[in-house]
């Protein structure tokens, strides 16, 4: 069966261009020689999940930068397909750099005699896998720390809390309050335990930095915040260097402690 190089790459969701953190959310895929181009976009409760990855309190943000972006690769995909342009000139068109919401992977290459088989190949293991494991992983986190919480049985127990000031906008599942409602208390779960590699590390941990920060210079970070962390046991040197840069920025911002230690967890929301 005769085989063809193909090119490829992961479209990525990265509302916050200072944080280089971003989520797997499509690919975009073209054979030269057959001069066919592909795509899949992630559908599947478009929106949420994302949005809730990033803290992002209005999920239409990124439903409208993927239907829009869909329709421009139906459009494309078209022009292809009637010879008004290559594939190699629509992908080269599609995949320059933009100020958007949506960036790309570096340009990979697949030989493979099924170009469709190999584009949903690609989806399952880029997308549909990644977002799924992210997101059991936060989830599992998150419950692991509710039901601690939930078992301390506080007189002001922890909450969703949504901080806004000047046009920024952040939740947060694990706010404290006062009587008044202010915020008194704030933990930030950071999940790193399907992160192996330091560039991984460094790509989760900017993106809860850069906010918490933020909040720090817009006087909306509590004075007490707890960072709960989950690592890899099967990380490597490389990884274990990564953890020990950012684990002292992230000292500045909070108290670290491992999800595990239920004592600490129990001493901060206690006292």
């Amino acid at each position: 069966m005769k085989k063809y190089a193909c090119k490829y790459v992961v479209l990525r969701f990265a509302p916050y261009s200072e944080t280089g953190e971003f989520a797997n959310v499509g690919v975009l895929l073209y054979s030269k020689s057959r001069n066919f181009f592909v795509f899949k976009l992630d559908t599947s409760d478009i929106g949420a999940r994302v949005s809730r990855f990033f803290h992002i309190d209005d999920k239409q943000v990124f439903k409208f930068a993927m239907a829009s972006y869909q329709k421009e690769l139906a459009f494309i995909q078209e022009q292809v397909s009637h010879h008004y342009m290559t594939a190699q000139e629509a992908f080269d068109f599609l995949v320059k750099p933009r100020a958007t919401l949506l960036r790309f992977s570096e340009v990979r290459t697949v030989i493979t005699d099924s170009i469709d088989g190999t584009l949903d190949s690609i989806f399952a293991r880029m997308v549909s896998h990644s977002s799924s494991s992210q997101a059991k992983n936060r989830q599992k986190l998150s419950s692991l720390l509710r039901s601690q919480l939930n078992f301390l049985r506080l007189e002001r127990p922890f909450r969703q809390h949504r901080f806004a000031k000047s046009g920024f906008e952040a939740t947060y599942n694990f706010t404290q309050l006062g009587e008044q409602g202010e915020p008194l208390k704030l933990i930030q779960p950071i999940e790193l335990s399907d992160r192996l590699t330091p560039k991984e590390i460094f790509e989760v941990v900017d993106g809860n930095e850069v906010r918490l920060n933020r909040m720090a210079s817009l006087e909306l970070l509590p004075k007490k915040v707890l960072l709960p962390f989950s690592l890899s046991e099967n990380r490597t040197k490389e990884a274990d260097d990564a953890w020990s840069i950012v684990k002292s920025e992230l000292s500045n911002i909070g108290e670290l402690v491992d999800i595990q230690n239920k004592a600490a967890i129990e001493k901060f929301a206690k006292h």
